[in-house]
């Protein structure tokens, strides 16, 4: 407050003179007052001298990318470093800031894989993607791609990213589709960004069509069983010879023999003597372990291409007095895949 002394047997004219002067006065108090309201709410918010470079980094893949079938779930399908900048430097700050994280995926597209973390769901049926970068300090680092909020409460930060790179893995069986561009992640801070993730380009996913086929060997085979004598049947069977069926594959991960054929009419888990001229005698197919009789199937793991079945096969006895002569027995073999 200011307060003036005035005379009263003052002239008039002195009067008004210090009446302009106060008015002047009270205007000039009011501007400073107006000049304070205005600063001080400036001075109070949080500050941060952010990252210089507000970086941006996107990643290319083929814009085409086949799965096979034989892929296993849990598998890296593909890979690729992130261009343009990463995080650098240190970023100090007058708290508390609010980090505020856009992106693309929620916490419920999170995929548990054996050894492998930070893997999110995509759009496409099988395919999962991560982000995967190491600190300066080697310190592997998994990028969260859902969206979040914290309040940050210390006052110096460093997040110097060294490597980054997207890495799109095998989740379970892969349906067509394209994982779209755009924004992985955006990092704010106040209002202000400070870290973008991109996936430059749509990327297309396509499970290949799974391709198998007998080997030529074994499209039209003789297994020759050695001649033996009547009297080397000292039990119900003899002659034992062993030997491979082998289907040779592309993208499939299972391929499944089926073996049907004439059953030898007093004991059907043996196949017929069709056109020999022994009698008592059939033949006894078998894998390891377990007999093969018409219409049985044994589904092999294709591994290199290739799914091979060890075969055993040897004469067996049936009812009846046994006869020598000749055993032929034909057993077909179809394939199936997947």
């Amino acid at each position: 407050m200011v307060t003036y002394n005035c005379s009263a047997n003052a002239p008039v004219d002195r009067l008004q003179s210090l009446f302009h002067a106060r008015q002047k006065m009270k205007c000039s108090i009011q501007s400073v007052f107006a000049l304070l309201t205005l600063l001080l709410p400036v001075a109070a918010q949080a500050a941060c001298n952010y990252y210089p470079n507000n970086p941006r980094s996107g990643a290319t893949f083929p814009a085409t990318i086949s799965v096979p079938s034989s892929l296993a779930v849990g598998a890296l399908i593909a890979k690729t470093a992130f261009s343009g900048a990463y995080p650098s430097g240190i970023s100090t700050c007058t708290p508390p800031i609010m980090q505020q994280t856009t992106g693309r995926y929620t916490t419920a597209d999170s995929v548990a894989l054996p050894g492998v973390g930070g893997v999110y769901r995509t759009n496409v049926p099988g395919i999962g993607i991560r982000v995967y970068a190491t600190l300066k300090w080697g310190t592997p680092y998994l990028m969260p791609l859902h969206s979040s909020s914290a309040a940050l409460t210390y006052t110096s930060y460093e997040h110097t990213i060294v490597t980054m790179e997207a890495q799109f893995y095998k989740i379970g069986n892969v349906s067509s589709g394209t994982v779209p561009s755009g924004n992985l992640m955006v990092n704010n801070w106040d209002g202000r960004t400070i870290h973008t993730v991109v996936l430059n380009n749509a990327v297309s996913f396509v499970s290949p069509t799974a391709t198998c086929n007998l080997a030529p060997g074994d499209v039209n085979r003789t297994i020759p069983l050695d001649p033996v004598r009547i009297s080397n049947f000292t039990g119900i069977s003899t002659g034992l010879k062993y030997f491979d069926l082998t289907a040779n594959c592309s993208n499939a991960s299972n391929v499944t023999f089926r073996f049907t054929g004439t059953p030898e009419p007093t004991n059907s888990a043996l196949f017929a003597n069709t056109s020999g001229t022994a009698r008592g005698v059939a033949l006894w197919l078998h894998t390891p372990g377990q007999t093969v009789s018409h219409n049985s199937t044994r589904t092999v793991a294709v591994s290199g291409n290739r799914a091979v079945l060890r075969m055993g096969t040897e004469y067996h006895k049936t009812t009846g007095a046994l006869t020598k002569g000749s055993l032929v027995s034909t057993v077909t073999v179809n394939i199936t895949y997947n």
